[in-house]
């Protein structure tokens, strides 16, 4: 039996004795039986006393569980190197978010093979950590910022997307020190200003644009459904996944 329903169970236990003693006790000074009736009510206040011990007993351990269950969730949802919400986190933000609309803007970093090779990989995550605070910084109350997992973040929004675009453009356009060494912030970013509700629509489409951006080396671009195209159906696999796109970026730039 789980703590909560214990717990639950020993209350309804102390409420049934309670109410079998006062029914017992009643019966018989009913019939005159005063001095057992005492005896037997001070057995009851005895066992209710117990009952209640126990309950407090057992609601302290399960408030106490609750707590680390909710504290195990928190650390669930947070990436462990930037401190950001995780890819689920956004997704659940963006279904959450139906009837509205959201500007997404997904954010790639670029170079980071070659960060990694420079600076071992405790030094790629210090780069992605400090990219992490670049996209915080560049927020606002409201805003979710999430690490979708690798080089990949996140910002959702209600705000304009130009207005994003400016705000994450000064953002990251001063460079950024890892082991002494100063690096530019080369990140593409593709937005897209969408309805929320359909998480696999709203990252796809601002996907399509990052993928524009590295392309064309150009930092930030619009989602253009003429341009970009919509994203596959969810589950759809595409015959050239994102990961061989930037393998074979990368190996053309080489």
């Amino acid at each position: 039996m789980h703590l909560a329903s214990f717990v639950t169970a020993m209350r309804w236990i102390a409420i049934a004795a309670t109410t079998l003693v006062q029914s017992v006790v009643v019966s018989l000074l009913v019939t005159s039986r005063g001095e057992l009736a005492g005896v037997i009510a001070a057995l009851g206040i005895a066992l209710q006393a117990f009952l209640l011990a126990g309950y407090h007993h057992l609601a302290v351990r399960a408030t106490y569980r609750i707590a680390e269950l909710a504290k195990d969730l928190a650390v669930a949802d947070m990436d462990p190197v930037t401190g950001l919400a995780v890819r689920r986190v956004a997704e659940r933000h963006l279904f959450d978010a139906a009837g509205t609309d959201v500007t997404v803007a997904l954010i790639d970093v670029d170079g980071m093979h070659d960060i990694n090779n420079a600076h071992t990989h405790s030094g790629g995550d210090l780069y992605l950590a400090a990219v992490a605070e670049r996209l915080v910084h560049a927020a606002e109350p409201g805003d979710l910022v999430a690490r979708l997992g690798g080089d990949e973040f996140v910002v959702v929004t209600p705000r304009d997307p130009h207005a994003l675009a400016w705000s994450l453009a000064a953002a990251v356009t001063p460079p950024v020190t890892i082991d002494g060494i100063t690096r530019p912030m080369r990140v593409s970013i593709g937005i897209c200003h969408t309805p929320g509700g359909d998480p696999h629509t709203a990252l796809g489409r601002a996907d399509r644009a990052m993928y524009t951006a590295k392309r064309r080396g150009s930092g930030i671009e619009h989602y253009d459904p003429v341009r970009d195209g919509e994203p596959l159906s969810h589950g759809v696999r595409p015959a050239v996944r994102g990961r061989d796109r930037r393998a074979r970026h990368t190996a053309d730039n080489a």
